[in-house]
This record gives C-alpha cells, sequence and structure tokens, in this order.
C-alpha cells in the first residue's frame, strides 16, 4: 500500500496537482521538487540496499540519451542566451521525472496497479475538465483557458493520462465488455471533442477506425461500424457548433496557410532562436522567468503567439536538441516496432497518436505529467517482456522435460 501511495504521489507531482487555483505557483513548484527528491531517494535506497535483482531495463539508452541532451542544453543557456546554470537546473526540473522508470524499476508495481492507476487519472482529467467547463468564467485551474471555436479550450495537466486511458478502455471493452467501461468511453471521448481541436478529434477518430479494423480482440467488425455511425449522429447534435467551428476555422486557415501561427513558430524556433551553430546540437535550455532568457521567451508568447508547447517535437528540440531527439525516437521505435502481448496492443494506438501530433501539439517527452505516462509505459513493457521470456523458458522447460521422458520410456522398452 505504501508504494501504491507513493506512485501515485510522485505522479501527482508530476501533473502539479492539475494547478489548482487555490495550491499557489510556489507550492506546485515546491512539490515537484519534493516529487523529484523521493524519485532519486528511491533509486539511492535501490543502489544501496538492493535486495531483488532488477527487471532488465530495455530502455536504459534512450533514457540515457535524453539526459545527456539536458545536460548539454543547460550549457548552451548560459553561453547563448546568460542564463546561470543553478537557474537551468531549476528551470527543468520537469525532465527529472524520466528518473520515474528507474524508480518504477526500484518499487515494482503490478501491472494491474499501473493499469488502474492510468484509468483513475483519466477519469479524474476527464470530471475536473467538465467541471470548469461549467463554471467557466470563473477560474478553478492556473492554466491557458480561451473559448474559442465553438467552445472552451482548457489546457490542463493530466491530458497524455486521458489518451492512454481512452485506448486501454476501449480494448477492454471488447475483450470483456461492460456498461461502466461504455460509460467511460464516452466521457473520454467528449472531452476530446470539447477541447475544440481537429488534429486531437479526428486522430483520435481514425485511430478508432484502425483499432476495430485490426485489433485482434474486435470479433464483429461491422456490427461495431454500424454501431459507430449510429452513435455519431447523436454526438454531431450534441456538438455541432464545434464541429461547424472547426470546419469554419479549417477555411479561414487554408486560405492564409503562411500566416498560421503554428508555421510561423516552427520557422521562428528553428532559425532566429538559435544564439549560434552548436545550438543546432545542444539545443536552447529550458527558460526561467528569473532570467532575461525566459523573458524573452514569454515576450514571444504575449506578443507573436509563439509557443514552444505549440509545435511539439520542434518545440522539445529548440529545447534540448540532437540528442534528445534521438532518444525520443529510440523510445518511439522500440515501442511501435517492438512484442507485446496482444492485451497491451493498446498501447501502440497510443504512441500512434502521439506521432500524428508530434509536430503540432505540446511534446510529450517534454511534459511532466505526459513524461510520467510514458514511463509507466516503458516500465509495465519491461514486465512484459520479462513474463514473455520466463514463459517461453518454462515451455521449452516442459518440452524438453517431456521429450526427455519419452527418450527414457524408449530406451527402457528397447
Amino acid at each position: 500500500m505504501s508504494k501504491r501511495l507513493l506512485i501515485i504521489f510522485i505522479t501527482l507531482t508530476g501533473l502539479e496537482f492539475f494547478n489548482f487555483m487555490f495550491l499557489g505557483e510556489s507550492f506546485i513548484k515546491l512539490f515537484q521538487v519534493v516529487g523529484v527528491g523521493l524519485l532519486c531517494g528511491i533509486i539511492l535506497i535501490q543502489i544501496l540496499y538492493k535486495e531483488e535483482d532488477y527487471f532488465p531495463k530495455y530502455f536504459s539508452w534512450p533514457v540515457l540519451l535524453i539526459f545527456i541532451g539536458l545536460f548539454l542544453s543547460m550549457f548552451m543557456a548560459e553561453i547563448g542566451h546568460g542564463q546561470p546554470l543553478q537557474i537551468t537546473l531549476i528551470s527543468q526540473r520537469f525532465m527529472y521525472y524520466y528518473l520515474a522508470y528507474l524508480a518504477l524499476h526500484s518499487l515494482k508495481p503490478s501491472i494491474e496497479d499501473i493499469e488502474k492507476l492510468v484509468l483513475a487519472l483519466g477519469l479524474t482529467f476527464a470530471i475536473l475538465y467538465l467541471i470548469q467547463f461549467a463554471v467557466y468564467p470563473t477560474i478553478l485551474y492556473d492554466v491557458r483557458i480561451v473559448e474559442d471555436r465553438g467552445t472552451v479550450r482548457i489546457f490542463m495537466a493530466g491530458f497524455h493520462f486521458l489518451i492512454l486511458a481512452y485506448f486501454m478502455t476501449l480494448s477492454k471493452i471488447f475483450s470483456n465488455f461492460s456498461p461502466i467501461r461504455l460509460i467511460y468511453l464516452l466521457l473520454f471521448a467528449s472531452i476530446f471533442i470539447l477541447m475544440g481541436t481537429r488534429q486531437i478529434i479526428f486522430s483520435m477518430m481514425l485511430l478508432t477506425i484502425l483499432f476495430v479494423l485490426f485489433s485482434d480482440v474486435v470479433k464483429s467488425r461491422v456490427l461495431v461500424f454500424v454501431l459507430m455511425i449510429i452513435a455519431f449522429i447523436p454526438v454531431f447534435v450534441l456538438f455541432q457548433e464545434i464541429f461547424i467551428s472547426l470546419v469554419d476555422l479549417s477555411k479561414s486557415q487554408s486560405e492564409s496557410f503562411s500566416e498560421n501561427v503554428r508555421i510561423r513558430a516552427a520557422l521562428f524556433f528553428m532559425t532566429d532562436f538559435f544564439p549560434n551553430k552548436a545550438a543546432y546540437i545542444t539545443g536552447n535550455g529550458a527558460d526561467s522567468a528569473n532570467s532575461h532568457f525566459g523573458y524573452l521567451v514569454q515576450m514571444y508568447k504575449d506578443v507573436y503567439g509563439f509557443y514552444q508547447s505549440d509545435i511539439g517535437l520542434i518545440g522539445d528540440y529548440s529545447k534540448f536538441g540532437a540528442v534528445f531527439i534521438i532518444g525520443v525516437f529510440f523510445i518511439l521505435a522500440k515501442i511501435i516496432f517492438g512484442k507485446m502481448s496482444s492485451q497491451y496492443a493498446y498501447i501502440k494506438y497510443f504512441f500512434f497518436s502521439i506521432i500524428l501530433t508530434i509536430f503540432t501539439g505540446g511534446g510529450p517527452f517534454a511534459q511532466s505529467d505526459a513524461i510520467m505516462v510514458i514511463c509507466m509505459i516503458m516500465y509495465l513493457l519491461d514486465v512484459d517482456r520479462y513474463d514473455r521470456q520466463v514463459e517461453e523458458h518454462e515451455e521449452l522447460q516442459t518440452t524438453f522435460e517431456e521429450e526427455k521422458q519419452i527418450a527414457i520410456s524408449t530406451t527402457h522398452n528397447l
């Protein structure tokens, strides 16, 4: 129980406690530092008092590359932008949540516990989102909230828990249907629509269709498609203002492609933002509000609408450089092309959703809440890989014993 509570608390610090206004920015920052300190403590205790063997860590090298990229970017923040190392060390605290991968190996929670936590946080995100949506313009969370596209767009931490919980529930509802899972699924889908983001809505629709087409757990694909079409009619009626606003937005942006703020932001952060050629390798580092560098980055947001968080992996690259990106692609390749048990195939669809929005959404590999999701997935796949190897070994051992008995019986008969 203590391990579970520890994992929950650390995860909540990565989620910044959902940025409730009454908590205050200082409290959230403090507990992020506490969360990182706990991760370091767990790893240190495991090293000093190693009581059990570790599971093999299949993602060790990609995580190491990410930390190398993080380390190099600190020096460019000082050399190229005049931000002292000690300030950068604190400002990039959200990246230290990659230590959760090692800490989970030390704590060794069960896969069932990880999945329960993912579902619980996905539901929590959805409920909190609906509450903020309902009480707007009263503001409950210290996050970016915009009334736009026929809806209220709320940029809360924890969105990637929602996506993973959606695909996990989608997988389980076909293998073991229950009304409560259907309610969860509809709740998650409603949040995707309320967010009013085309890339999210259409990528989730596409991936849901692909899941139905290719998943082994779906038995009657024709029936499922008929039900999906029938279900879409009331969904469209319920959210028609949002859909119409998105269509109008698409038309206006197609007529002025060069004026798209994401395009201009990407061009800026890939060119003028870099102080020298070396920065293209090291990145520019994480900015801080306590430095002139941070002041400039905030000015780019306020004056030009240029957000590194709006251009996905390009924004992450501008911060942490080429080595970091190599580590990210290693993680993606290992998961997309790697083997896993069929009951965890939903994980691939989670990463497909990341790939579809990799240059147009918030970069999940440089957000503490999403990093916690990724670390949980990497740990889960390590456990699954280990379990499959044990099963294969036991099957081989059983086959060997059977063949041995047959050989002995044959020898006795002779």
